[in-house]
């Protein structure tokens, strides 16, 4: 709606600091989805067919209306019918495989067109969505597969999840745009959407609510940091030459609040957007033996731990968790069953992982983790005093090398990503090699 956006125009510019209209109406459309899925869940739970009609129908009038993804809208409904196409007539192994390329294929098409194109008085991108949209697809796809395979050649999860036969075209195309998390997430599966549709939550109002709008508040207190501090700490800046003049310490202190600055807009995004989803009931995971109803945890990131982990790896494990689920389960593992080799798994995984979105940055603790802990009897004895310095540094170290590391993520230039490296003094490519000698000071075995 034209109205929608000149309002949030007259917003940005008056109240909220000149944040982009297309962050404003992202915000927008997640709230309006809170009050929609409040009307979602009083549809009786024996109407499914009317339950996917307004998810479909919600997810028109949010992701076109309000942030007016019209050219969006049209990518990913040939898209589905594309795919679905193809799940109906393809057989075997051969089905999952080639709804794989397809769906990567076109997405790589929009986020090239993205980047190279020219935008128009609104500079909205549904490339976001579309990433969502690939994770779901393939994954119900490889979940159909399973359906047609011997059960005990599946995984648990596989089990759980297996489809007995491509389900109807109204039903996919409720699950693929599933209102509240179609424009961010969270992904998941279609045994997990089908558990929410058939789910009275009416019986759980009170706890979905608090569940649901405890989540809100998180988001809103980084709607608020983004708002109040998005300005006065960005990574543009690091591009100047203010910044260059700058001591490597007070480099090192304003890119780890840029950090936290930037990340919290997506801890916004997915954090409301996971609450919306809970108040129309996903993650609804069955009853308990006590007749309680458990929960699956759909959170799309874990904020606490990407902040305070002492582990790059654990950061990264805790941040975009439905794509490193999607990762483990739909890729690394079925290569690994494929072909054997978990190297060569890990390889394509970590190609996969490029292609579609993120990085997975080469780890520090191997080459420190001899320095602060020994082995005796193949058991880890660590060293108290030194193991707390280890893990304090271990926190300054990660996080500084993860807020180097998405410097090119959120420039989305090379120029500008390099020179805001080099006035860094390229220091993590450096230490990697420094600090690779640490290889040499693991205990030697006899």
């Amino acid at each position: 709606m034209r109205a929608l956006n000149t309002g949030f125009t007259w917003l940005s510019a008056n109240y909220l600091g000149g944040i982009p209209i297309d962050r404003i109406a992202t915000v927008a459309s997640v709230l309006f989805s809170y009050a929609l899925a409040h009307v979602f869940r009083r549809i009786p739970a024996s109407n499914a067919p009317l339950r996917h009609v307004f998810s479909i129908a919600s997810t028109l009038f949010l992701f076109g209306a309000v942030q007016e993804q019209y050219i969006g809208l049209a990518h990913l409904l040939v898209g589905s019918l594309v795919i679905y196409g193809m799940m109906k007539t393809l057989k075997g192994a051969l089905m999952p495989r080639a709804v794989f390329f397809v769906a990567m294929l076109h997405m790589s098409f929009s986020q090239l067109r993205r980047q190279w194109g020219e935008s128009g008085t609104v500079s909205f991108d549904y490339t976001g969505a579309q990433m969502v949209f690939v994770i779901k697809v393939t994954s119900l796809a490889y979940c159909v597969y399973d359906g047609t395979c011997d059960p005990k050649t599946l995984s648990a999860y596989q089990r759980k999840n297996a489809i007995g036969g491509v389900p109807s075209l109204l039903e996919f195309l409720g699950y693929v745009s599933f209102f509240p998390g179609f424009a961010v997430g969270p992904a998941f599966e279609l045994a997990t959407y089908r558990r929410m549709i058939s789910f009275n939550n009416r019986q759980a109002s009170r706890q979905v609510n608090a569940r649901a709008y405890t989540t809100l508040l998180v988001g809103m207190f980084w709607v608020a940091v983004v708002v109040v501090y998005g300005d006065r700490f960005s990574f543009g800046f690091m591009t100047t030459d203010d910044f260059s003049q700058w001591s490597f310490a007070r480099k090192a202190v304003f890119m780890g609040i840029s950090g936290v600055v930037t990340r919290g807009a997506y801890y916004a995004a997915w954090k409301m957007s996971e609450g919306a989803c809970m108040l129309a009931g996903l993650g609804f995971d069955g009853y308990c033996e006590d007749g309680s109803i458990a929960w699956l945890d759909i959170a799309n990131v874990r904020v606490f731990d990407v902040e305070s982990s002492s582990s790059l790896k654990a950061m990264i494990d805790a941040w975009n968790i439905g794509t490193n689920t999607w990762l483990r389960h739909h890729v690394y593992m079925r290569l690994n069953q494929g072909s054997g080799s978990s190297s060569h798994a890990t390889l394509l995984t970590f190609l996969v992982s490029a292609w579609w979105h993120g990085f997975y940055p080469w780890l520090l603790p191997d080459n420190l983790r001899p320095l602060v802990v020994s082995k005796e009897d193949d058991m880890e004895k660590r060293r108290p005093p030194v193991k707390i310095m280890y893990d304090l540094v271990g926190w300054i170290m990660s996080k500084f090398t993860l807020d180097f590391v998405v410097v090119p993520f959120m420039l989305l230039n090379i120029a500008p990503s390099i020179t805001a490296w080099r006035n860094l003094y390229m220091a993590v490519p450096v230490s990697f090699k420094v600090l690779g000698a640490g290889q040499l000071l693991k205990p030697k075995t006899t």
